[in-house]
């Protein structure tokens, strides 16, 4: 079973098929502070992905690697549903 996340984030770009990715950094990762406000994990839109180490840039205009983020994707009802 999915779990979903909701957030107050509005996405600004969509692809054809509807869908938004997004990622939340991990609590283990050593970047965690840069996704926190008011204390709270905010899932961020993933706005490009490029060859590489750092390959996902988020909307807060940093880049990350993969194993610092958790991803989710964002369907036509708001809602995010976590990737496995």
């Amino acid at each position: 079973m999915s779990k979903t996340l909701t957030t107050d984030l509005t996405p600004q770009i969509e692809n054809r098929a509807g869908l938004a990715l997004y990622a939340l950094i991990k609590a283990s990762s050593k970047y965690a502070y840069q996704g926190r406000y008011t204390g709270k994990p905010v899932a961020m839109r993933v706005t490009e992905l490029e060859p590489g180490e750092y390959a996902f840039h988020l909307e807060n205009g940093n880049r990350y690697r993969r194993e610092d983020l958790t991803f989710y994707v964002q369907g036509l009802d708001g809602q995010l549903v976590k990737l496995r």
